[in-house]
Formats: C-alpha cells, sequence, structure tokens
C-alpha cells in the first residue's frame, strides 16, 4: 500500500490523471482569491504556480504540495516546510507570505522573483559564450553566504543547496529559496544522516554514507561558486556511481584563469575533501574577498537610505570588521517612539526591526551587544545599530507602534 501510493503521487501528473490535477489546482487556488498565471515548475512534490491575488496585483509563487494520499512522514514534511519558511526574514532569503491547506493541497506562497533561478541564468551565460564579471559572482556568493550563516545560526541545515534553489529579484539581489527537504536541528552538534539532494552538488561525506553537517551546504556552495565561474559543474559525470567516484576521489578542477586567486583560493576552500577544513559561513564572511564586498553593499544601503530619507543609514555603514572604537565614535543619544528601551537589550532578546526595503516590521533577535548599548541583529548581520536608531527601528517584540 505504501509504494502504491508513493507511486502515485510521483505520477500524479503524467498521462489523463494531469487534467484532473490541473483542475484541483485551479479550484484550490480560487478559494482563495488567486488566479492562476502560469506553471513555473512540477515535481514529486506537485507543483509550482505563478498566481495573481484579487486583493492586489502582485504577483507570487504559490507552491503546491499533494497530500491527498501522502503518507503520514510525506505530510508532517510538507508541514515542517511551511513551518520553517513561516519563521525566515531575510533581505537574501525568499520572503514567505501565507499557507493554506485547500482540496488535498497544501499550498505555500512565496515572493515572486523575476528575474529568474540562477540556474537558467548561468545556462544564458554559456549559450552566449560569455562570462560573469567577477565582482557579479562575488555579490551573489557574498548574498548567498549571508543567507546560508542566517539560516545556520537558526539552527537549519538546507541540504539541497544548488543554482536552481537562488532566485533573482528584480533588481538582481539572489534570494535563497525552496526549503522542501530542509533539516531543523535540534543543536548545533546534530548531525543529518538522510542521504538526499541533488547529485551534482552532493558533498563526498554523503556520498560515502557518513554523518554530515553545516559542511555539507558549504560544499554545495563551493560548487555554485565554481560553476559561476566555469558555467558548467565541478563534477560530473554520465552515471550516478561514476559521479560519486568523482564527488570522492577524482581532482578538483581549476577556476578560469580569468579570475582572482582570491576566488579561486575560495572555490578551493569551500570543495575541501575534508569537512573540518571547510570553513563555517561566518568565517567566509570574514575573509578579505567577501569583507570588501559586504562593506560595498553596506555602502550601497546607507546611499539608497540616505536618499530616500531613512533613518538607519549611519547604522548601515558600521559592520564588524570595521566598526570604529568606541572611545573615537561615541554614541548619539537615542531619539524616537521606542528610545526608552535603546541600549537596554542584551544578547538573545527578542525584538522587532523596522525594514524601510519591506516596509514592514520583522522578527528578530539580539546577537551581540556592546559597551556602548549598540546592538546587532540577526536580521542585520555584521551591522551594529546605534542607539539613535534603536530609538526609532528598534522595539521590543510585545511593543506596539504609539
Amino acid at each position: 500500500m505504501f509504494v502504491a501510493r508513493g507511486v502515485f503521487a510521483i505520477g500524479l501528473f503524467v498521462g489523463g490523471m494531469a487534467g484532473r490535477a490541473g483542475e484541483r489546482m485551479n479550484s484550490a487556488l480560487a478559494k482563495q482569491g488567486y488566479t492562476q498565471l502560469r506553471k513555473v515548475g512540477e515535481g514529486s512534490f506537485g507543483a509550482a504556480i505563478l498566481v495573481q491575488h484579487r486583493d492586489d496585483s502582485v504577483k507570487a509563487i504559490v507552491k503546491m504540495i499533494d497530500i491527498s494520499r501522502a503518507s503520514r512522514q510525506e505530510k508532517d514534511d510538507a508541514l515542517k516546510e511551511s513551518r520553517v519558511l513561516s519563521g525566515l526574514k531575510h533581505p537574501y532569503i525568499v520572503r514567505y507570505r501565507e499557507n493554506f491547506m485547500e482540496d488535498g493541497w497544501l499550498c505555500i506562497a512565496m515572493d515572486y522573483c523575476e528575474g529568474g533561478d540562477l540556474s537558467d541564468r548561468i545556462k544564458k551565460c554559456k549559450q552566449q559564450n560569455k562570462s560573469f564579471p567577477e565582482e557579479q559572482i562575488v555579490r551573489w556568493f557574498t548574498q548567498g553566504i549571508l543567507a546560508l550563516k542566517y539560516i545556520h545560526d537558526l539552527h537549519i541545515l538546507h541540504r539541497d543547496l544548488k543554482s536552481g534553489n537562488f532566485f533573482l529579484s528584480k533588481s538582481g539581489n539572489m534570494k535563497l529559496g525552496d526549503f522542501g527537504i530542509s533539516k531543523v536541528l535540534e543543536c548545533t552538534a546534530a548531525h543529518a544522516q538522510t542521504q538526499i539532494g541533488t547529485p551534482y552538488y552532493l558533498s563526498p561525506e554523503i556520498c560515502q554514507g557518513r554523518p554530515y553537517g553545516w559542511g555539507a551546504d558549504i560544499w554545495a556552495m563551493g560548487c555554485i561558486l565554481f560553476e559561476m565561474c566555469a558555467k558548467t559543474v565541478p563534477f560530473d559525470a554520465p552515471d550516478l556511481k561514476s559521479l560519486i567516484q568523482r564527488i570522492t576521489r577524482g581532482p578538483t578542477p581549476d577556476v578560469p584563469g580569468n579570475y582572482t586567486q582570491s576566488l579561486q583560493s575560495l572555490v578551493r576552500v569551500c570543495l575541501s575533501r575534508d569537512a573540518a577544513q571547510r570553513p563555517p559561513a561566518a568565517d567566509i564572511l570574514k575573509t578579505p574577498l567577501i569583507q570588501e564586498m559586504v562593506r560595498r553593499m553596506l555602502g550601497e544601503v546607507k546611499a539608497e537610505e540616505e536618499s530616500s530619507g531613512g533613518a538607519a543609514a549611519s547604522a548601515a555603514a558600521s559592520s564588524a570588521a570595521s566598526a570604529p572604537a568606541a572611545a573615537n565614535n561615541p554614541a548619539k543619544p537615542a531619539i524616537g517612539d521606542y528610545a526608552g528601551a535603546a541600549g537596554t537589550y542584551a544578547k538573545g532578546d527578542a525584538v522587532e526591526y523596522w525594514s524601510a526595503t519591506h516596509k514592514e516590521w520583522l522578527p528578530a533577535k539580539i546577537t551581540g551587544v556592546d559597551a556602548d548599548g549598540r546592538v546587532m541583529l540577526n536580521v542585520k548581520p555584521d551591522v551594529w545599530i546605534s542607539l539613535e536608531i534603536q530609538g526609532e527601528k528598534v522595539r521590543a517584540k510585545e511593543a506596539r507602534p504609539p
């Protein structure tokens, strides 16, 4: 019976059942006010649909997972995905909107990234016989590592990182998405042992059936970094057995020579076969190549907020690597509606941060506090937020606008 159900789920979109499934999809979406524009992807899980809600003109992607005949474990996995997505708030992670159950479908609505996915962008670049500029590659990789650090800090191991799971916004920023097989770990010392993932991006320890942890995601990011440079995956073979042999024992290919030694070194360290030698995301962000891009991105945010009159411009320019000494940078007094709490927060406090980009309050957590009362938030990695900005853009989680 279990096998029969599995075959049914996988073959749902095949042959004569395709029409029936399509009708069920349209019916489920319509009941929630969504109009289907087109199907953008499908698989054994169901389908990803580009939709538009009747109450606004904003497009979204609804991932529809058929759980009508799913086993209990499959239903639990689907619900786990929706729970993981609902708690993620980060500028480089595809934003979750809502989920709902309708007509046997678990539907997860997310922001639509108009730029498509990174895999398609790489294919087009290869077809045109072009190469990505190093600055673009480093920018996208930095955005991906910032997103990866965020989920790793939340004890989430993605386990299926690939270029097809990174999406590009209209402005060209890269966002991590598709947490369909993510694993929420109980503690940072935990290790997953389930062998899953796209074969081209599997780490050596997964291929060998050994326990794996955060390093598996770093390996996948190394594969993606190489892919952006070479426009092909670092390890390829005609069959799975040969692919595993190349991943575990074959020579690591070199990045094309038109890229700097710093970038080539970063690829090599991420593709270390010894998982212990792969640096965590936080350490990758401290490398000079990535630090320079982080500073550049922070400068762009500062310029954008200054031009729009945003109050957070001074905070956005300060990072962990370049923050000046407190003695040379005295803190300005807090102002604003939440000035009373500014400078009183402790590491681990749950707060909310007003995002000028998202135009809403984002759930956040204090990840660092310095002697001057400045704070660092998980939604603003490596940025120290002054007392002045706290008074306007940080509030206790239970607080409400006056």
